[in-house]
């Protein structure tokens, strides 16, 4: 981790420290003061250290995320989808300033002596040639906004004059700092380029051509891997993991031709479409321009549960007349999105729904003249 500003401080810290100890007598037999790091210095924060050393998907050296809570649990956290695992361990800090950390995700117990340039900010392992020396922070700024997703599609592609279900990949990488960004599966990697969401905020997509490279067999749990290079330069990995669930495609027969009124003033978009046999989906609606760029939708609805109906519906309309980027003639698209949840994701708690999505099913249809 390059953290140029974090060195600057800490050489200005020591230097400080060691005019204060001449300043006050220290060359002439006063004692040093001892040092003596506190669990209060530790807890109620997330300490992140970034092991990256290259782009190979076999490297382990994604992004550690520690936090130690009060009564010694240890809690690591995917920062790719901001879940964390409170039950990974346990913890414990000396009176000779030692920190046991027992990681049961990597199953093994480790010792760090805290260095005593350590300070709240900047935790400073020393652990020797067995376990290694880290440096953990609890300020990572250019990385406050920073999400990955993975995700499965399963879509019905027309296949040698069939339609059929097939598979592919769909990513999102999000981050205001971003300067590059890339997928690394176990065989293949991707390049990902900037493009926009409904709300004009930029997201890290596949390019048009790669997203459309369609698989046919689900591979079940796989493990994903993202590598991004920030304006500052620093490089980080993170992963992310697609479960072991499959989706049920919507195809020709489950999205019925949108209904929109026509005039002068605001218009509205009606999209009714058959419900997927998951009690658990979740569904939202997107219009497309004529060129169908999924990368760039014109809007994106809220998103909303399955209904005890076989038939669910949509309605998105214009606050103002050319709110959705159409002109009357326009041709448009309507793209229906079924998905599902990780395991464990609550979206009616927080925001981390937002990027922990497991597997979505859609279907593409024209909409029609505006």
């Amino acid at each position: 981790m390059k953290h140029s500003i974090y060195k600057k401080l800490s050489f200005a810290l020591a230097l400080f420290g060691a005019l204060s100890l001449f300043s006050c007598g220290g060359s002439s037999g006063g004692e040093e003061e001892e040092f003596e790091f506190k669990p209060s210095d530790l807890t109620n924060k997330y300490w992140y250290a970034n092991p990256y050393r290259n782009q190979n998907f076999s490297t382990d050296d994604v992004l550690l995320v520690y936090k130690f809570n009060g009564n010694g649990d240890l809690v690591r956290q995917e920062f790719s989808g901001r879940r964390d695992n409170n039950e990974a361990g346990t913890w414990k800090l000396s009176e000779d300033n030692t920190l046991t950390i027992n990681d049961k995700t990597i199953g093994n117990v480790r010792e760090y002596t805290i260095d005593k340039s350590s300070s709240g900010t900047h935790l400073v392992l020393r652990g020797g040639v067995a376990v290694g020396n880290w440096d953990f922070y609890s300020d990572l700024t250019e990385l406050k906004d920073f999400t990955a997703d993975a995700t499965i599609v399963k879509e019905v592609v027309l296949s040698n004059g069939s339609f059929v279900n097939k598979y592919r990949y769909d990513f999102e990488v999000k981050g205001e700092f971003i300067s590059q960004a890339k997928v690394i599966l176990e065989s293949n990697s991707f390049e990902l380029v900037k493009s926009a969401n409904a709300d004009d905020k930029v997201v890290w997509r596949l390019k048009e051509a790669d997203a459309k490279k369609y698989f046919e067999t689900f591979k079940g749990e796989e493990l994903v891997k993202f590598y991004v290079k920030m304006n500052s330069g620093d490089e980080y990995k993170f992963e992310d993991r697609i479960e072991n669930v499959d989706i049920e495609a919507l195809n020709v027969e489950s999205v019925k031709n949108p209904e929109h009124n026509t005039g002068t003033g605001p218009l509205s978009v009606t999209v009714e479409w058959k419900a997927i046999d998951n009690a658990s989906a979740y569904y939202y609606v997107q219009i497309l321009n004529s060129n169908k760029d999924e990368n760039n939708p014109l809007v994106t609805s809220n998103w909303q549960p399955a209904s005890n109906e076989d038939w669910q519906s949509i309605k998105l309309e214009e606050g103002n007349a050319g709110d959705f980027g159409l002109n009357l003639g326009d041709v448009f698209y309507v793209k229906v999105v079924a998905y599902l949840y990780e395991e464990g994701i609550e979206p009616y708690q927080g925001d981390i729904h937002d990027f922990n999505k497991q597997a979505k099913s859609q279907y593409i249809r024209s909409g029609g003249e505006w």
